[in-house]
């Protein structure tokens, strides 16, 4: 199992951890008053986080996804893990979607969305999908390692 290491919670307002990340295209509701970056634990305000891929071979739902993920330990992630994964990891998107099944944020138009990593003819891109829609299986769902698991 791939654990791609991020660190949360360096001060960075929404649109500085996008910027940060350098997309060609990024949501315009993907700002500080819909997804404020919050403070995490800490004396710096800054925790440590190990983030997992899940794949699925069929169309799945974001409760089977997370059924699945909880099965192998593993919890749901911070929409925060998606603007630092883009920027620490950039070229993972171009490999395909990653959708990060985070608490929804409930969209102006009633959808319960979940931030998305994806990429347009080569060009990364950060977007909002429906969370209750079904993801293809060629998005790979992000997931957090638990604290006290061993490192990989």
């Amino acid at each position: 199992m791939k654990i791609y290491h991020i660190t949360l919670g360096d001060g960075r307002t929404t649109e500085e951890l996008v910027a940060a990340a350098n997309y060609g295209y990024c949501h315009s509701q993907v700002i500080s008053d819909n997804f404020p970056a919050r403070p995490f634990g800490g004396k710096t305000g800054e925790t440590a986080r190990q983030i997992v891929l899940l794949s699925f071979d069929h169309p799945v739902s974001s409760e089977e996804a997370t059924a699945e993920a909880a099965k192998q330990g593993l919890e749901r992630p911070y929409y925060e893990d998606a603007l630092y994964f883009g920027i620490e990891y950039p070229e993972v998107q171009l490999e395909g979607p990653v959708a990060f099944l985070h608490d929804p944020w409930l969209g102006n138009h009633g959808r319960r969305d979940a931030i998305c990593l994806w990429n347009n003819e080569g060009r990364r891109e950060l977007g909002l999908e429906g969370y209750d829609d079904l993801w293809a299986p060629n998005y790979r769902l992000a997931f957090v390692r638990s604290a006290g698991q061993a490192s990989g």
